[in-house]
């Protein structure tokens, strides 16, 4: 499974202690104890998640993804940070961070789309469950932009985009977008990008180093093969912990094979290599979760059946007469 630094995950349970929240439990539930993080270490981009998950709604505050995002400066990337600095233009800078974006914190994919007169920075988020999802894009999308302008003042450069594009509904704090960005803010889009003119992406960069730079990428690639190659050993059951985060809509294979840093092919070969399908894992959770939700006698078949994805009850029952040789109805009577 690949790995990532565990120095996000660390200022997250910073910024929450001194807000008076006790983390202890909920890192303890994840095998993790406060006191002994290390910044130096590394932890799975899914386990993180199902710790965010519990964590970030204790902050109770809808602009605490932003609070996080103006904290990842350029110390946290390590060696990433001098590869983007040595960069001959701006353009090359956002390539590099393309290409070692699974050097970074993100929860989605970094892709670059040149235009005519443009450039487009867009981040397609992964699934997240939506106890999260608004503020983690707000902590990738601030944090990203943070960056840039760190880099921007050490070397003297102007790169304020002309649009940004924001993948939830607008809120009421939509202001403080704009006065952060410097720029329109567009919500409701289907995923996050950034519109940046290719005058101000040409600019070349003082600190350009042909040697620094080879130096450098030396490094991110080294950093790189090394959090790629960690096996994928108990794949099935990182991928049915990621599952349960969610409720009402689940990712398609393709998705979460995004989320765990794999090509569709790669995940479900992995998935199959264990003896498990990711359709088998899905209906693994839904079946969990649907005798949960029939332990509760308040709740209907037609609500359960839209809290595990489903469209119509018939479907539910269906899958869960497969799955169990009992329709709902019939194994609630049993409990």
């Amino acid at each position: 499974m690949p790995l990532r630094s565990i120095l996000a995950l660390m200022s997250t349970v910073d910024v929450l202690e001194e807000r008076g929240v006790d983390c202890a439990p909920v890192l303890a539930r994840h095998g993790l104890e406060p006191e002994r993080l290390d910044p130096n270490g590394e932890i799975e981009r899914d386990r993180e998640l199902a710790v965010l998950t519990e964590l970030l709604p204790l902050a109770g505050d809808p602009l605490f993804g932003f609070e996080m995002g103006k904290r990842f400066g350029l110390a946290g990337y390590g060696p990433l940070t001098m590869l983007l600095m040595t960069s001959r233009t701006a353009f090359q800078g956002f390539q590099i961070g393309v290409r070692y974006q699974a050097l970074t914190y993100l929860y989605g994919q970094l892709s670059l789309v040149p235009g005519e007169d443009t450039t487009k920075l867009i981040l397609e988020p992964v699934p997240l469950p939506d106890s999260v999802r608004r503020i983690l894009i707000d902590r990738d999308m601030t944090g990203t932009f943070n960056l840039v302008n760190e880099i921007q003042t050490q070397l003297g450069l102007n790169l304020a985009p002309l649009e940004v594009w924001l993948p939830f509904p607008e809120p009421a704090e939509a202001s403080i977008y704009e006065d952060f960005y410097r720029a329109p803010v567009k919500f409701d889009q289907p995923w996050c990008q950034a519109t940046i003119r290719n005058q101000d992406m040409a600019q070349p960069l003082p600190g350009y180093n042909r040697t620094a730079q080879e130096m450098y990428q030396n490094q991110c690639d080294a950093l790189l093969a090394r959090r790629q190659a960690e096996a994928p050993e108990g794949l099935p059951d990182r991928v049915a912990a990621y599952l349960e985060l969610f409720i009402g809509e689940f990712p398609g294979a393709d998705r979460a094979a995004a989320t765990f840093d794999m090509p569709e092919r790669s995940f479900r070969r992995r998935l199959g290599d264990a003896g498990r399908s990711y359709q088998k894992i899905l209906d693994g959770v839904r079946l969990e979760k649907a005798r949960g939700y029939l332990a509760d006698s308040s709740r209907s078949v037609e609500e359960i059946a839209g809290l595990l994805g489903y469209s119509e009850p018939a479907a539910f029952i269906r899958a869960f007469e497969r799955w169990t040789g009992q329709t709902p109805s019939r194994y609630r009577k049993t409990l």
